[in-house]
Parts: structure tokens; sequence; C-alpha cells
């Protein structure tokens, strides 16, 4: 689209949205919006003027008029087919927008918005009827949800330059509630790896999922706590945004499982929470992720007998438990030493997750952290994602062939840990053998 076709249509806009309020100030406002007045002073209008703009039909023309003035521009049909085909959409700035396709195409969308202005307001308004989150110069980076699992981080001038118009990152989180057997089918990793991480699980073994953003770390967590007897209490706790949505119904749409879901707000963070959590009976506690102060007291929530499940933003499963010492300094003064032995003891499980040049998740490690009877921290891989090769068959694609293999097997201290927490002989038999 051209420079002049764009600011064509941001002067139509313009003057019809001037058109609009003249008759009913309120007509484009959230709940006072008048869609029917609004499409009617939009047709005509432009048959009143003989309005014809290059490369629209006249529905055409309407709708994007429609879109920029009371929807949200040219997120509206992308937004639309989220639950289809879409995974993520990336605004780098008014003029440059791209988007994630579940097949792993990276394209750039086929329209831009009109002007930096113009997305700017879009912004504003999409934040605040879906979010309930005010974007502005004095709060100029917001994070929000667009429903139960879609995320958006946006932000505007004085934090990006002020002719970016707006940046926004909208992703969606486990879109279609992906099962064990999705994981599997889709090859992000083994059924033995999935009811080994299961079996620490039930049993109280807590664990870190390590990974970048848009690793899969959240999605893995779904699935693992998803697959947990209807009876077991899980309590999960997120930083704004609820992303989890655990909360399962029979056929009368009665629930049947016991789930809580909190979030931070400004009364409440997620140190506050966790420690509310621990008075709540729960069976499973889930830090959505760690990322400051909490980490200190989720450690602590896991060396008391609860199963943690939380996540961190590191590079491996070793980098884990570096990255949870550090956060844990921020509020203590411990020894080093002692610290990270702490934090091995609460966590003696690392997963960590990647995401690919195919766009492909996949688990690349499970690892085993523990104290040898010498002091030492050491780190026992028991499984791993090794890549055969990777080929570039086009400028956005790449193909990646691997495999999944059994590193190792549990230690005879962890081994022990299991049996005295309950886990019968015969079902820690699968995780003790080494494969052939």
């Amino acid at each position: 689209m051209s420079s002049k076709t764009n600011r064509e249509l941001e002067n139509i806009i313009l003057r019809i949205q001037q058109e609009i309020l003249s008759i009913n100030h309120q007509a484009l406002s959230g709940k006072h919006k008048n869609n029917e007045l609004i499409n009617n002073t939009i047709k005509k209008y432009i048959d009143d003027h003989h309005i014809v703009v290059e490369g629209y039909t006249s529905r055409e023309l309407m709708n994007r008029v429609y879109n920029a003035m009371a929807s949200y521009d040219i997120l509206t049909p992308l937004l639309d087919n989220f639950e289809k085909d879409i995974e993520e959409i990336n605004i780098n700035r008014w003029d440059d927008v791209k988007v994630h396709y579940r097949n792993g195409d990276v394209l750039r969308a086929k329209q831009t918005f009109l002007s930096p202005k113009l997305a700017y307001d879009i912004m504003v308004r999409l934040l605040e009827e879906q979010s309930e989150k005010s974007l502005s110069q004095a709060n100029s980076v917001v994070r929000g949800s667009l429903g139960s699992n879609v995320r958006i981080t946006a932000s505007c001038y004085p934090t990006i330059d002020e002719d970016a118009g707006v940046q926004a990152s909208i992703r969606i989180v486990n879109p279609n509630k992906l099962s064990k057997a999705d994981l599997i089918k889709n090859k992000t990793l083994t059924e033995e790896m999935f009811e080994f991480v299961n079996l620490c699980k039930k049993y109280g073994a807590s664990a870190i999922v390590a990974g970048a953003t848009n690793s899969g770390k959240t999605t893995l967590m779904s699935c693992l706590l998803a697959d947990t007897p209807d009876d077991d209490r899980i309590m999960t706790i997120e930083e704004e945004v609820r992303e989890f949505d655990l909360v399962k119904r029979d056929e009368n749409g009665e629930v049947i499982n016991s789930i809580v879901h909190w979030k931070t707000n400004k009364n409440y963070n997620q140190i506050t929470l966790l420690k509310f959590a621990l008075t709540s009976n729960p069976d499973i506690i889930c830090v959505a992720e760690m990322k400051s102060e909490e980490a200190y007291a989720a450690q602590e929530a896991a060396r008391t007998g609860h199963m943690v499940l939380t996540t961190t933003h590191a590079n491996s499963c070793r980098a884990a438990y570096t990255r949870t010492m550090t956060l844990c300094k921020l509020t203590s003064t411990m020894d080093d030493k002692m610290l990270y032995s702490l934090i091995a003891e609460a966590f003696p499980i690392a997963i960590f997750c990647k995401r690919l040049g195919d766009f492909s998740r996949k688990v690349m490690e499970i690892t085993e952290c523990l104290e040898d009877e010498n002091g030492k921290i050491v780190f026992n891989t028991l499984y791993s994602y090794e890549i055969d090769s990777s080929e570039k068959v086009s400028d956005a694609k790449v193909k990646i062939e691997g495999h999944f293999v059994k590193k190792g097997i549990i230690s005879k201290r962890f081994q022990q840990w299991l049996l005295a927490n309950g886990v019968p002989t015969s079902e820690l038999k699968r995780f003790t053998e080494r494969s052939e």
C-alpha cells in the first residue's frame, strides 16, 4: 500500500469519524458503540461523495474504514484467525507487522496501519476494551491478556521512537489445550520422558522448566497439570495475566477437578500469593514464572513438602539453577554454596525447552541435579534431544531432523527419595533401566 493511499484512507476515516461524532458523540466508544449508526454513516458518506480508493472494492473499503474507526483495523481479521492458524503477531512499528503461523511460516502482514497515530489509537482501544489496560506516554509499556490464553505486551513513545507509533507482541498460549498425546505426536518429547516428569509431579518432586520466551514452557506445564487426578488440588500463581485454564467440567457443566487460578495485582505480588497458597492445602503449586524475589519463596515452599512446578528464563538445565540462585540472592544474603545446595534440594529435576529453527518445540533435556556425598553439586542428564541434520529449504524455513536419547538413569539417592515418598518399585523400574 502506497503512502499516498494510506494518507487518503486516513483522511476519509477522520472525516467520517467527525460526521458520526456530530450525530452521537458516544457512538464510537466502548459499551455505547452504535454499530448500526457507524455502518450507515460510512456507507452514506462513501456513496454521497463517490469515494473510490485504489486497491479496494466498495465493500472492502467500508470494512477497512469500520475496522480502523470502531474495531482494531488490520488486527481484526488476524485476531479472528488466532484460534485457526495464527500463533503470534509481532508489531515492530506501525508499518512493520509480522505474522507467525502454526505451520512455521513467518510472513509480513498484507496491510499495515495507516499511520503512527492510528496505530497508537488502535492499540489503546484494543487494550482498554479487551484487557482493561491503559497505554499512554505516562504508562508506555503495558502487559495484558486478550481472552484467557492470548498474551499481549505493548509499548509506545517515549519507550519507543515517536514515529514508530506502537510496538506489540501478541501471542497465543497453548491454543488447543494440547494433551500428552499431542506433545508426543508433535515429537515435543517421548512418552517415557512425559511419564518420568509426571511421576516426579505425582510423588512431590518439584521441577523447574527452563527456556526462552515462546519455547513451550507454559504449554508443557499445562499438559502436565492437566494430566493430574481430579481430586488433587492445584493452585496456579501468575503475573497479572492468566494463561492457564485447567478447570474441567462434565457434560452438565459441573466442575469435576480442584483448581484455583490466582494472578497478581497491585495489592498482591507472587511472594504474597505463594505464602497464602501454602496455607490453602494445595497438592501442587504452580508458580508460572520465577523472575524476581519470588524465587526464594518458591524454593522454600518446595523444601517444605509441597510439589512446586515453575519456570524461568534460562538456556539449559544447568543454567536454570544458576538463574534461580541469582534470583534468590535478590532476597537472601546466604552463602552461595549453601544457597545452591538448597535450590538443588528444592528442585531435583530441571527440564529445558527450546523452539528450534523449524519452529518446532522440543524438550531438549531433562536433568537431575543432586548433591553428592562430598557436598558437590552434580548434574545427571537423563534425556536429551540430539539434532542429526539441519537443512535450509527457503529464506524462512529450515528442516531439522533429530532424535531423543535416554542418556542415563536417576541416581540411587533420588531413587531412594522416590521410594520413600510412595513410588511403587514396579513403577520406578522403568526409569532405572538403561536403554540398550
